[in-house]
């Protein structure tokens, strides 16, 4: 590795890059394996709800200031989605873990990425040469990811600035780049992969089995994987692609498990008429760490999905939409996205998928005062989310994770 990344491996681990994340006056260290014995008993703890950064640290969404020591309440990284400092910054200033996209490139290269194309994130467009992508018209360079290679390509291109008005410093990560920062920045925190297809979940657990952190644990150990339960409607499909390179299980007298973190969406109640049986199914091995129950409201379509979890002691966590930056104005149910293809936009209210309504935008359905209807919360705005679950008693467990 480069000295100028050394250099600015060794700024994440304190937080001290100049320009980027301010200094945390006293940057919570949480422990690892304590981050993983806690969340596998978040049922356990009534006032314990455990945040996870959704594509990292990024854009002007401020810090925690009430977690374990850290203060960057006034403080934002001003990063691209899904970037290594982004990521990075985060797990240094009071995030117990991040999520990021995973992608494939068509040489076999799985990326941090969210959208199946380029254009909306990236300068692709000064790399192969054409017009920049604009995601309201639709026009513009906007290759697929599996249609490009890294080597040569995808390797050159940097991220662009949250608001897409500049080319950023940020090149577009490599999932084993990942690794070897978070090894060289000797940093802690839970990386969580979302993983789409059963070639990325193959390729990113072969890099897992082949990369330790900077005190020699394999990445299995901190690096847990969500994956939808139609890419694998049954456990021992994702058993064999993992046994591939390593048992999924682990080995007796040694925690080097594989962290499985299972996702169910209404949507999937129309294409599996045994999702109720897939999901206990998983909720009986021992590398399922939580559930993600994407319940869209009170008594809706997931409603038996999300108290089975329960029933069994497991955590239970949903995704927090937060509006794309960008996207077309809107609140609540009217707040917009971005599509996967990069193209703008659609709304909350599409994607009901048979409820009457969605809830998930609305903390006050997520918890409220000393309660809590979710273990674990995957938002973009993690930082708000840690000061007001402290201000609701419901982070009097994350002495459990130092």
């Amino acid at each position: 590795m480069r000295g100028l990344t050394c250099l600015l491996m060794a700024a994440v681990a304190i937080g001290l890059y100049s320009g980027k994340a301010a200094a945390a006056s006293g940057p919570c260290v949480y422990n690892n394996d304590r981050i993983i014995s806690t969340w596998r008993n978040l049922a356990n703890y009534p006032s314990m709800v455990i945040v996870i950064a959704h594509r990292g640290w990024w854009g002007s969404h401020p810090g925690t200031s009430n977690s374990c020591g850290a203060n960057v309440s006034a403080s934002w990284t001003g990063m691209p989605e899904n970037s290594w400092y982004g990521v990075l910054a985060g797990l240094s200033t009071g995030f117990e873990a991040a999520e990021v996209d995973i992608k494939m490139t068509k040489d076999g290269i799985p990326i941090l990425m969210h959208d199946f194309t380029l254009g909306r994130t990236t300068n692709i467009y000064q790399v192969e040469g054409g017009k920049k992508f604009d995601p309201y018209g639709g026009t513009g360079v906007n290759p697929r990811v599996d249609q490009t290679n890294w080597f040569g390509t995808i390797e050159r291109t940097k991220l662009l600035t949250p608001d897409r008005k500049n080319v950023s410093d940020e090149a577009v990560p490599a999932f084993a780049q990942l690794l070897d920062y978070y090894k060289e920045g000797g940093s802690n925190g839970i990386l969580v992969l979302d993983v789409k297809d059963r070639a990325s979940m193959k390729a990113v657990w072969q890099l897992m089995n082949n990369h330790v952190d900077h005190r020699g644990s394999l990445a299995r150990n901190w690096v847990a994987v969500k994956f939808n339960m139609t890419t694998y409607p049954n456990p021992a499909d994702l058993e064999a692609d993992l046994y591939t390179w390593a048992d999924p299980h682990g080995k007796p007298g040694k925690y080097e498990p594989f962290l499985g973190l299972p996702v169910i969406t209404n949507n999937m109640l129309d294409k599996m008429k045994n999702l109720l049986d897939v999901e206990q199914s998983y909720m009986h091995k021992d590398y399922t760490l939580g559930v993600e129950v994407n319940l869209n409201q009170p008594d809706g379509r997931l409603q038996k999905a999300y108290t089975a979890v329960g029933d069994d002691r497991h955590a239970v966590g949903i995704f927090n939409p937060i509006a794309d930056p960008g996207a077309s104005a809107g609140t609540g149910e009217n707040m917009a996205f971005f599509k996967n293809t990069g193209q703008c936009c659609y709304r909350l209210n599409t994607v009901r998928y048979g409820d009457s309504r969605v809830d998930r935008w609305d903390w006050s359905f997520l918890y409220g005062l000393g309660y809590k209807r979710f273990d674990f919360i995957t938002t973009d705005e993690p930082g708000k989310m840690l000061d007001d679950l402290q201000k609701k008693n419901l982070r009097n467990g994350n002495y459990l994770m130092q």
